[in-house]
């Protein structure tokens, strides 16, 4: 042991106070660079329901949940990194404080145990790290990109715990034999302490050297780490959590509403603003998270845009987003040029996001579920839609017939109206036309426009009438006086056609007192539960799978399990838009022989069939078909029928089986359908017996 030197022993009070002047005031001047464009852009509360984001905060930004849960191996891994991170801050404390004041240390019995745990703390993180580095060069998955900065950041954060690690070595070595709270510390640090034994036969001047070198290379990585943060995708580790607070809860099921009364009364251009044109038209939120984003890209594990070969990820919306902001960064903060002029900001679509880009969303919400941060991307998508549809008249020519047809006959199709309810005429289902009528119903079945006209689609409904009708449920349909949702045109961006279609469609259901409704449309059922509210339509909405498994438990339907190797591809507006994922399970279990199969991409990760967002009505032209993709996910479980809940699903697992050439061997049937079949006592229904209908309108 050496005897305690006769040295200053300071680390220099003015030197670390110039570091730390530097390095803060880079960091808040390189943040404020990206957080004035924040401020400059659109207003929006972000701060209601304090409890429910405080919450959120707390299970997804402080327990990690998303991160470990939905990846569970690299979750861990940044869970270790990240609590690491928060356990070291008081360990960065001391340090500053020892560079005023040598030999400080937290006293007693809890700065020993903090000690310990600290040196605990930095292996375990090391050992993350180390994960990361394995990770990203040797088992490269797909989601992740070459990244220069990951790789900097990482081996900061190795040299962090490293020089640390090493600091106390030689501080123990060189101060502990003559200083009580020294020697305490290092009883309790097993790494600090094993190594001041490895230094303790060094000389005075080497131990000073490595406990001065070390101190300070310590502190130049973390206030250089520090000032690194705002220049890069690490800059979550400042804005995660805050990100996480101001979110809303995801996937987004309301596409953002449009005033139209406000629109159409605009006395100016200025006035006559509808969705998202340019950066300056986005909403705070919207450049808070493209400045935010870790990309770690979850949202690309069951994208299907990404899988099959299309130029949108999320990832790539925010880097693109990001790199635009930075550039007319100026010209945002400045505020929006005078009356009369023209605003020099580029609009967005066309060259930051290409239309490409904007068009092969099927708005299935993944993105938005898998992200550990609760990063948004459907209420920009669908601003800039709308401003594309409704102001600049742009989009995709598949669209304009579609639009036509919902305006004359409230169909895609555009057949005519009042033949909507011509599938039922020979199946005694009752078209309710009065308020007394429909106050006798359980429930009014709400058939949709998939259903009514789409021979696929009219299976469906058969199908599901004659469930209803062996379980002894009162129900009836609107027949002709059924009008569509809008569900489809309000995602194409066409809100004003959607306000239309929704208004006549809740003054009908209004007018009749209707109060309880089931649809076997996922679709409709999102939009008639979540966004008729606001259009004064408020109903208890159930959807067929739900009422089904209700009859099942009830005992008012018996099952035979009849059906083998049957595998459910999940609708995502049912499941992750609206979280629906047990009962169709719980009827294809009374349905099958054995246990049933599940996708590799199921559930919370289940990938879309590719028909929503619009894409159902337009082509798909670049990559790989996403029906196509999707069916092939399936063949490595030997499938005999892929079930499903949607009337849009079954068409294209349709089309993707016989893209396949498997329509031999795999069936494809809706959730009701196989019921139907396995009915005890009932009628049954038979075999999907022809190919769906064409998928386009005009067909």
């Amino acid at each position: 042991m050496h005897p305690p030197p006769k040295l200053d022993l300071s680390m220099s009070p003015l030197g670390i106070s110039l570091l730390m002047l530097v390095a803060f005031a880079g960091f808040f001047w390189l943040a404020w660079r990206k957080l004035a464009i924040v401020a400059a852009l659109q207003p929006e509360v972000r701060w209601d329901r304090p409890g429910a984001r405080l919450k959120r905060v707390f299970v997804h930004g402080l327990l990690q949940s998303r991160m470990i849960f939905g990846d569970p191996k690299p979750g861990l891994m940044h869970c270790v990194i990240f609590l690491g991170f928060v356990a070291l801050l008081a360990r960065k404390v001391q340090l500053i404080v020892i560079g005023y004041r040598e030999p400080f240390t937290y006293p007693g019995l809890a700065g020993g145990l903090f000690a310990g745990a600290k040196d605990f703390v930095e292996l375990a993180v090391l050992a993350a790290v180390g994960y990361a580095f394995w990770r990203r060069f040797v088992v490269k998955p797909v989601r992740l990109e070459a990244n220069r900065e990951a790789v900097l950041i990482l081996a900061l954060i190795a040299a962090i715990m490293v020089t640390d690690l090493l600091f106390d070595g030689f501080r123990f070595a060189l101060l502990a034999s003559g200083d009580p709270g020294i020697a305490h510390e290092r009883s309790y640090a097993v790494v600090g302490g094993a190594l001041a034994a490895l230094f303790g036969g060094w000389s005075e001047s080497a131990l000073l050297a490595g406990y001065h070198a070390f101190y300070w290379l310590q502190l130049l990585a973390v206030f250089g780490f520090l000032v690194l943060l705002p220049l890069g995708e690490h800059f979550h580790i400042v804005t995660g959590v805050p990100g996480l607070f101001f979110a809303k809860p995801g996937p987004l099921n309301r596409v953002p509403s449009v005033d139209l009364e406000r629109v159409m009364n605009a006395a100016d251009g200025e006035e006559m603003k509808v969705g998202v044109r340019t950066a300056r038209d986005l909403v705070w939120k919207d450049a808070f998270d493209a400045f935010t984003c870790t990309e770690c890209g979850r949202c690309k594990e069951a994208c299907p845009t990404f899988l099959t070969g299309k130029p949108l990820a999320l990832k790539w919306v925010h880097d693109s987003v990001k790199r635009h902001l930075m550039e007319h960064r100026e010209t945002i903060v400045a505020g929006p040029p005078p009356p009369g002029t023209e605003d020099p900001l580029p609009a967005l679509v066309g060259g930051v996001i290409g239309e490409d880009t904007l068009w092969a969303c099927t708005t299935c919400g993944y993105c938005e579920t898998a992200c550990p941060i609760e990063l948004e991307h459907l209420g920009k998508f669908y601003r800039m839609r709308q401003h594309r549809v409704m102001m600049e008249g742009a989009f995709p020519h598949e669209l304009k017939g579609v639009f036509e047809a919902y305006e004359v006959q409230s169909n895609p199709w555009g057949l005519a109206a009042d033949t909507r309810g011509a599938w039922a005429a020979a199946l005694g289902v009752p078209v309710v036309r009065s308020a007394d009528e429909v106050e006798k119903l359980d429930y009014l079945f709400y058939v949709g426009s998939a259903e009514s006209f789409d021979p696929r689609g009219q299976k469906i409904a058969t199908a599901f009438a004659r469930i209803l009708q062996q379980a002894g449920v009162k129900f009836g349909i609107l027949g002709a006086a059924e009008t569509s949702t809008g569900e489809c045109v309000r995602r194409a961006g066409n809100e004003m056609l959607f306000q239309q279609l929704a208004q006549a469609l809740v003054g009908t259901l209004n007018g009749l007192g209707v109060t309880r409704i089931v649809t076997c449309d996922p679709h409709a059922f999102n939009s008639l539960k979540n966004e008729y509210p606001e259009f004064g339509g408020r109903y208890e909405v159930i959807h067929h799978t739900q009422l089904i498994a209700r009859l099942v438990a009830e005992g008012r339907l018996t099952l035979r399990p009849q059906f083998e190797r049957v595998i459910y591809h999940e609708p995502c507006y049912l499941g992750r838009h609206n979280g629906e994922y047990e009962a169709p399970r719980a009827v294809i279990r009374r349905l099958t022989q054995g246990l049933p199969l599940e996708f590799d991409l199921s559930r919370g990760k289940a990938m879309c069939c590719g028909a929503g967002g619009a894409r159902m009505w337009m082509e798909e032209s670049i990559g790989t078909r996403i029906n196509v993709k999707r069916v092939e996910q399936a063949l490595p479980h030997a499938p005999k029928i892929i079930a499903t809940a949607c009337p849009y699903c079954a068409v294209m697992m349709t089309d993707g089986v016989a893209a396949l050439g498997k329509d031999g061997a795999i069936e494809t049937r809706d959730l009701a359908e196989l019921v139907a079949a396995a009915m005890v006592n009932g009628a049954g229904a038979g075999s999907q017996g022809s190919s769906a209908q064409d998928r386009s309108p005009a067909g």
